[in-house]
C-alpha cells in the first residue's frame, strides 16, 4: 500500500508541475509577437479544435478513460486562449480616456480575472474526476460496523420529521447494528425556560419524545443552543455508540440501500473518514417554480453533486455538505466533534479532517431525497450563508496556510470557496455596458473586429469546455440566472462579511413552506432597478448608434452584451413573482407499476392505477372504467389494498377520503391508522434510490448552445410578462379598492342611516 501511496504521490506532483510549467509556457506564447491575420487564424483553428473534441467526446459518451485524454488537451487549448484574451486586454483594451474610464476599465478587468482564475481552478479540479461504484460489504453480517443515525432538528414541524425518522428506520441494514436518534435543538432547556417561548418549547419537546417513543427512535436535547447545529450534533456525538455516524437534515429521507452502499468504503479504507452522497430533492426550487423550468431542464444543484465533487473526489478534496453523508466517529471526536468556527460548519470539519491526513469519498448516487426552499427569500438566505460561511473559511482558516493539507487539496479547496465571490463580478458585468451606454465612458475599448479575434474564441472556448464537462446539467446562461438572483442583496451581505467575518449567526432554511396565494417577493425592487439601467441602456445604444456613427465598432458588440444581460435580469424579475404552494407535500410518480384495489364504503371493489404519490395522498385512474365507477363524492371513505413494498408478499390496507374527482382522476388524502400503514408509504415515495436516479436522469440532457439561449429567452420573456400582468392586475385591483373606500362606502353608510328599515327587510327577506 506504502509503494502504490508513494507512486499516486509521484504522480500528483507530476501533473500539478507540468500544469505549472504548461501556464507558463503559454502565457508566453500568448504574449508573443503575432500579426492581427495570424491571430484569428489560431483563434479559429484552436476553436475547431476544441468543437472536435467536443464532438469525439459525445460519440465516445464521455467514457473513462478515453475521454480524460480529451478533456487535458481541451484545458490546455481553453487556457492558452484566456491567457491569449488577457494578454491582448492588458495591452490594448484599457485606458486612454481618462481617469474615469481608467477606474471603470479596471474594475471591469478585476472582475475578468476573478472569472478567469476561478475557471483555471475549475479546469484543475475538473481534470480527472473520480467515479466510484459502492463497494461491497462482507457476507458476514457480524463484520458489519454499527451505525448511529442522526437527524438534528431546530424548528420542523413533527410531521415532516416523522417522515425522515421512518425513512431511517426503513432502512435495509441488520437491525441490530443501526440506531436513530433525533436530535431536538427547538426544545433545549434555555428555550423550555424563556418566558416567551417556553410554552411552545416543552410542547414541541413533549410531542417529538412522543412521536420517538412510538417510533423507537432514541430522542435527544441539551442544555443551551450554542454553536447551532454543530453544537447540536456534538452535545449527542459522545453519547453515541456507533463506529460510523450518518447525517440526516429534517427533510433528508433516506432510501433503502443507504447504508448498504456506503459503508463498504469505511472496510475498504481505514483512514476513511468521509463517504458523502448528492443531495437531491423532490421539489422545485422557487427559480424552478416560479420560471416554470422543473420539469425541461437539469436540476441546479446537480452541478455541484454530480460533477464538482467527483472532480474533488479525484483530489481526496470532496467535503462534508452537512446531510447525506457517512462519518466515521472516532474521526470526528479526535477534532473535537463538528467544526463550529464558521457557519458552514460542514466543510470546515472536512478540510480540518483532511489536514489530518484522512480521506473521503465522494459515492455520485443519490440516496436520499430532500426539501428546497420554497420561497426567494429562503433561497437567497440559504446561499447567502454558504457564501458568508465560505469568506469566514478563507478568513480564518485559509487553505492555502493551513498545516496539513496537500497542494492539491489546497488548491481544490480554494476552487470551492472562491466561487462565492461571484455577486460583485455578476454586478459589474451588468452595470459595466450601461457605463458606456448612458455615459460614454469607455470601459472596453475595442473594435467589433478585434472583440471577434480575442474575446469571441476566449468566451466560446469556456463555454465549449462547460459543454464538455457539465452539458447534461448545466445549460447556457442558467447559472446566470440564479446568480442573478442572488447578487442583489448577496453583494451586501458579503461585503459586509469582508468587514466583519466574526459576527456572523447560522440560520435554519425554512423548508416545506405553504404559500396560500401569488405575490411579489421583497426582492423585487433591486431585479426592477437593475432591469429599469438596462432597458434604458438599450434605447441609448439605439440613439448611440444614430448620433454617433464613430462608436459604431464598440456599440456592435456591448450592444449584443447588454440584450444577453436583459435576458438575465428579466428573468431574474421574472422569478420573483411567486407562486402559491397550498400542497403540503410534493407529489411523484410511483417508483413501479403498483397493483392496487379500491374498496368504497358502499361496497364497490374496482382495480385502480396509482398516478402519483407522497405521504399525504395520491391520485389514481380507474383501471378499466365502468358506469359503477363514473365518480365519487367529496370526503368519500376509501379503503386502499397495495402490495407491500416492504416484505414481499404482504397486502397492507390503507384508509383514504376522496378530495377530488377531475376527469376521472382522483384524488385522496390518507387517514392512516397506525404508523406501520405510514411506514409502507414513506417506503413507496422515498425507498427506492433506482428510481431517484432514473427520475434525475430524464432531466439530463444535453441541448445546442443556440437552442439553450432560445430556452432561456423564451422563459425570460414568460417570466417578464407574467410578472407585469401581475403587477397590473394588481394596481387595477388596488386602484378599485381605493375608489371603493372613497365612493361607495360612504354612500353605503349614508344609505344605512337614512333606511335602516328598508335595510333590515331586506336582509330579512333574503334569509
Amino acid at each position: 500500500m506504502s509503494i502504490r501511496k508513494t507512486i499516486n504521490s509521484i504522480i500528483t506532483t507530476m501533473v500539478v508541475s507540468v500544469m505549472m510549467a504548461a501556464l507558463g509556457v503559454v502565457w508566453l506564447l500568448a504574449a508573443g509577437p503575432v500579426s492581427t491575420v495570424a491571430e484569428g487564424y489560431i483563434g479559429g483553428v484552436m476553436l475547431l479544435a476544441m468543437i472536435a473534441i467536443l464532438l469525439l467526446g459525445r460519440k465516445l459518451r464521455f467514457r473513462e478513460p478515453w475521454v480524460t485524454p480529451l478533456r487535458i488537451i481541451s484545458i490546455f487549448l481553453a487556457i492558452f486562449l484566456t491567457a491569449r484574451y488577457l494578454v491582448w486586454r492588458v495591452e490594448f483594451t484599457i485606458g486612454g480616456y481618462g481617469i474615469v474610464s481608467l477606474i471603470a476599465g479596471l474594475t471591469l478587468f478585476a472582475a475578468e480575472i476573478y472569472s478567469a482564475g476561478f475557471a483555471l481552478l475549475g479546469y484543475f479540479v475538473n481534470v480527472n474526476p473520480r467515479r466510484r461504484t459502492p463497494a461491497p460489504l462482507p457476507s458476514d453480517v457480524t463484520l458489519f460496523p454499527s451505525v448511529d443515525i442522526v437527524v438534528p432538528s431546530y424548528n420542523e414541524p413533527a410531521e415532516l420529521l416523522e417522515v425522515t425518522l421512518l425513512g431511517a428506520l426503513n432502512i435495509g441494514y441488520p437491525k441490530g447494528k443501526f440506531q436513530v436518534h433525533l436530535l431536538d435543538d427547538g426544545g433545549t432547556d434555555d428555550r423550555c425556560n424563556k418566558p416567551k417561548i417556553a410554552e411552545q418549547s416543552l410542547a414541541r419537546r413533549h410531542a417529538l419524545q412522543q412521536l420517538c417513543q412510538k417510533l423507537g427512535v432514541t430522542y435527544h436535547t441539551r442544555v443551551h443552543n450554542d454553536h447551532a447545529k454543530a453544537g447540536n450534533i456534538n452535545a449527542a456525538l459522545r453519547s453515541l455508540s456507533g463506529e460510523l455516524m450518518v447525517i440526516l437534515d429534517a427533510d433528508h429521507v433516506p432510501t433503502k440501500d443507504f447504508l448498504n452502499k456506503t459503508v463498504g468504503f469505511f472496510l475498504q479504507d481505514d483512514k476513511c473518514f468521509l463517504v458523502q452522497t448528492p443531495h437531491s430533492f423532490i421539489n422545485p426550487d422557487p427559480i424552478e417554480k416560479n420560471l416554470g423550468t422543473f420539469n425541461d431542464s437539469p436540476p441546479e444543484t446537480e452541478l455541484f453533486h454530480n460533477v464538482i465533487q467527483t472532480g474533488l473526489d479525484g483530489w481526496n478534496a470532496s467535503f462534508f455538505c452537512g446531510s447525506a453523508a457517512v462519518m466515521r466517529r472516532s474521526m470526528l471526536l479526535e477534532v473535537g466533534g463538528i467544526q463550529g468556527d464558521t457557519i458552514t460548519e460542514d466543510a470546515e470539519t472536512a478540510m480540518i479532517l483532511h489536514a489530518k491526513g484522512y480521506h473521503s469519498v465522494f459515492l455520485n448516487e443519490s440516496l436520499s431525497i430532500g426539501l428546497q426552499p420554497e420561497t426567494v427569500m429562503s433561497f437567497i438566505a440559504q446561499r447567502v450563508r454558504w457564501a458568508q460561511g465560505a469568506l469566514q473559511l478563507l478568513y480564518f482558516k485559509n487553505p492555502l496556510t493551513l498545516p496539513g493539507l496537500r497542494l492539491t487539496q489546497r488548491i481544490a479547496y480554494l476552487a470551492s470557496f472562491s466561487y462565492w465571490f461571484f455577486p460583485f463580478s455578476r454586478m459589474v458585468t451588468i452595470l459595466a455596458p450601461s457605463m458606456f451606454l448612458l455615459f460614454g465612458i469607455m470601459v472596453y475599448d475595442a473594435t467589433t473586429e478585434q472583440y471577434a479575434i480575442y474575446g469571441v474564441p476566449y468566451f466560446l472556448s469556456t463555454m465549449i469546455f462547460a459543454d464538455f464537462i457539465f452539458g447534461k446539467i448545466r445549460w447556457p446562461l442558467i447559472s446566470d440566472v440564479y446568480e442573478m438572483v442572488q447578487t442583489p442583496l448577496a453583494a451586501p451581505a458579503l461585503a459586509a462579511t469582508i468587514l466583519r467575518p466574526g459576527k456572523l449567526t447560522f440560520r435554519v432554511t425554512p423548508k416545506g413552506e405553504q404559500l396560500d396565494r401569488d405575490f411579489i417577493a421583497p426582492t423585487a425592487w433591486a431585479q426592477y432597478l437593475l432591469l429599469l439601467i438596462v432597458f434604458v441602456s438599450l434605447i441609448a445604444g439605439g440613439w448611440r448608434w444614430l448620433d454617433h456613427p464613430g462608436e459604431r465598432p464598440q456599440l456592435v458588440f456591448t450592444m449584443m452584451w447588454e440584450v444577453i444581460n436583459f435576458m438575465i435580469v428579466a428573468a431574474a424579475v421574472g422569478v420573483t413573482l411567486e407562486r402559491k404552494q397550498r400542497r403540503e407535500e410534493f407529489r411523484i410518480a410511483p417508483s413501479r407499476p403498483i397493483p392496487a384495489v379500491l374498496h368504497t364504503a358502499g361496497g364497490r371493489r374496482m382495480a385502480i392505477r396509482l398516478t402519483d404519490l407522497s405521504t399525504g395522498g395520491a391520485s389514481f385512474r380507474i383501471t378499466v372504467p365502468t358506469p359503477a365507477t363514473k365518480s365519487f363524492q367529496l370526503k368519500e371513505n376509501l379503503m386502499l389494498w397495495l402490495e407491500s413494498s416492504r416484505q414481499k408478499g404482504l397486502v397492507i390496507c390503507i384508509p383514504a377520503r376522496v378530495m377530488s374527482d377531475v376527469a376521472g382522476r382522483v384524488g385522496v388524502q390518507f387517514q392512516y391508522q397506525n404508523i406501520h400503514q405510514k411506514a409502507e408509504i414513506v417506503d413507496l415515495v422515498y425507498g427506492d434510490s433506482q428510481h431517484l436516479e432514473t427520475r434525475l436522469e430524464r432531466r439530463r440532457k444535453r441541448i445546442s448552445f443556440f437552442a439553450a439561449y432560445l430556452y432561456i429567452a423564451r422563459k425570460s420573456a414568460a417570466g417578464l410578462g407574467n410578472h407585469v400582468q401581475f403587477v397590473v392586475l394588481q394596481g387595477v385591483y388596488g386602484v378599485m379598492q381605493g375608489l371603493h373606500r372613497l365612493f361607495v362606502a360612504p354612500m353605503q353608510s349614508l344609505w344605512t342611516v337614512a333606511f335602516p328599515r328598508r335595510l333590515t327587510a331586506n336582509k330579512a327577506k333574503r334569509d
